[in-house]
């Protein structure tokens, strides 16, 4: 067993940078790119790179069974494209910049190289199966709501990305719009829109101007029908 905050500590973007800067060779095979909102970049199972997320939110997407796409956040620390194993990397990916977002593009094979010296014991690839873990089952979980309770599922997991105003007041991300909602929910627009309408009417949302804000996060939450999602909301 380990403390999530030796693994979260040790995969922090700081310290990644720390161990590769390490080699002398750090600046021929890492680079910092900055990237404008809106920017898309598709992959295929092949990695000539990995990325480290240092400021900014993206989304991430893969193609599942039936080409029914699966989504989530990425923000400051992520790795968008960490395979654990080879066998393990998504055969079609996409990822969007939700906002502008800044991060380390590095050569994998240089990544690879160093990790092996300076993580012996494995500590960022733990941190890894933790976090994808978490975010299939949410994924796992969400699948089986129906489509309102779905809607109030992502307004509730977008509050890890807002800012706290107080106890029981919560601005949601800038870059949180209908249609970004409705796909992160798997729902339509036009129906998430009349969801988001009533949320407004009861005082609980107010989505008329950026940033949006959940004036009630206690309603927000008793909303949800299923018991055992309070773990994570």
């Amino acid at each position: 067993m380990y403390l999530k905050e030796t693994l979260d500590q040790f995969a922090s973007p700081a310290n990644m940078l720390k161990l590769l800067k390490k080699d002398p060779s750090f600046n021929k095979h890492c680079i910092q790119e900055r990237l404008k909102e809106g920017t898309t970049i598709t992959s295929d199972n092949r990695r000539k790179y990995i990325y480290i997320i240092v400021d900014g939110f993206m989304k991430f997407i893969f193609e599942g069974i039936d080409k029914q796409n699966f989504v989530f956040i990425l923000q400051h620390g992520s790795f968008p494209h960490l395979p654990v194993y080879s066998e393990d990397i998504p055969k079609h990916t996409k990822i969007v910049a939700l906002t502008d977002v800044i991060w380390w593009r590095i050569d994998f094979q240089f990544f690879k190289k160093m990790m092996e010296l300076e993580d012996p014991r494995n500590y960022l690839m733990l941190h890894q199966l933790a976090e994808t873990r978490r975010k299939l089952y949410i994924i796992a979980i969400q699948e089986k709501l129906s489509a309102r309770d779905s809607i109030y599922f992502s307004l509730n997991t977008m509050m890890d990305f807002g800012l706290q105003i107080s106890a029981n007041v919560m601005e949601l991300p800038e870059f949180l719009t209908y249609q970004e909602l409705a796909s992160h929910a798997n729902t339509s627009k036009s129906y998430t829109s009349k969801v988001l309408m009533e949320l407004r009417e009861e005082g609980i949302l107010d989505s008329q101007k950026k940033p949006w804000r959940i004036n009630d996060i206690q309603r927000l939450k008793k909303l949800i029908n299923i018991e055992n999602l309070q773990a994570y909301l």
